[in-house]
């Protein structure tokens, strides 16, 4: 039997046979006459050089500020208490060495005037004591819980506590999910309601510990209260990296998927295409970003097909299920 088999091709489309039939899993090159293409309505578009910065998709929770304004109030209230205490000890303490000065001056008062004296000393001190650490535990548990940039707010009755306490505005503790981080948050995030409503964040301030169920770092963001978000109300955030990557934009209608990965056609030459994987693309609003760097097989200046690029995945399939056969066909000769 003979070792070489020729298949009859489907319409127009030749393989690209050799090393390269591999380049991308499953999917073959594809070579169509200028027939086919125009019949096609294939086209292509040159890559530019763009710089973008990649969104991570976190999880939103609109919290109430209840919390912070009661503790807030507690901690007020424990720093006057102190206060106060302080001031009684201090008088006491006067008290009690005006009482030491007469007692030893030829006993101008007896010893258990003296006594009593500093008695009242011990028992003033004893609540000094006790409000000044009521006072820095209630401080402890608010920077615990909120962060010094919002214990600081509340405390002195600072923005953003007065839009919390009036109505005007929402607090969100922003999540990411575990494994993910950012060196620098952003000023803003979009944010969107399960009823699908969009709305904005403004940062507050980094979390100091992680929300309940959450394993990743948490942020606090402010949210106008006409975005009409009810405290608990879960939010899909996204949040851009401040630092951004150089790469290349890539047409959502250029992109197919493959075995669960993103693929783009890249054209080699005027009638011939290749399989390219998009390895760390992320989403944006126009299409995918994929940023320069190891692995990256597209580069600015280089054009992929952007209409047509289904056709030429059905292609590539069905050409590379016919070289299986090929090869399959032309072992079964030898045998």
């Amino acid at each position: 039997m003979p070792k070489n088999v020729f298949l009859p091709l489907v319409a127009t489309l030749t393989v690209a046979l050799g090393a390269n039939v591999a380049l991308a899993a499953g999917l073959a090159p594809v070579t169509l006459d200028a027939k086919a293409i125009s019949a096609g309505q294939i086209r292509v578009a040159r890559l530019m050089r763009l710089t973008a910065s990649p969104q991570i998709s976190a999880y939103g929770f609109v919290l109430d500020p209840g919390p912070l304004v009661t503790l807030a109030a507690d901690v007020v209230a424990a720093r006057s208490a102190a206060a106060a205490a302080s001031a009684r000890a201090a008088l006491a303490r006067n008290e009690a060495r005006r009482a030491v000065h007469l007692y030893r001056a030829q006993h101008n008062i007896s010893q258990a005037a003296l006594q009593r004296a500093q008695s009242t000393l011990a028992v003033a001190e004893a609540a000094r004591a006790t409000a000044v650490a009521q006072l820095a535990q209630l401080r402890t548990k608010m920077l615990a819980d909120w962060g010094p940039k919002l214990s600081a707010a509340a405390l002195s009755g600072s923005a953003p506590l007065p839009r919390l306490e009036k109505g005007a505005a929402e607090l969100v503790e922003v999540s990411l999910p575990l494994g993910q981080g950012l060196a620098s948050p952003p000023a803003e995030a979009s944010a969107t309601t399960p009823s699908g409503g969009a709305v904005r964040l403004r940062f507050v301030s980094r979390a100091p510990r992680a929300a309940a169920g959450v394993a990743g770092e948490s942020f606090f963001y402010l949210m106008a209260s006409r975005a009409s978000a009810p405290i608990g109300t879960p939010l899909s955030v996204a949040l851009s990296a401040s630092r951004g990557k150089s790469g290349v934009l890539v047409p959502r209608s250029a992109v197919v998927w493959h075995q669960g990965r993103r693929f783009s056609f890249r054209e080699s030459t005027a009638d011939s295409f290749v399989p390219v994987p998009l390895p760390g693309a992320f989403v944006t609003e126009k299409g995918y970003f994929v940023p320069e760097g190891v692995g990256t097989l597209l580069h600015p200046g280089d054009r992929v097909v952007i209409d047509g690029a289904a056709l030429l995945y059905s292609a590539a399939t069905q050409s590379r299920a016919a070289t299986t056969g090929v090869a399959k066909n032309a072992d079964d000769d030898e045998d």
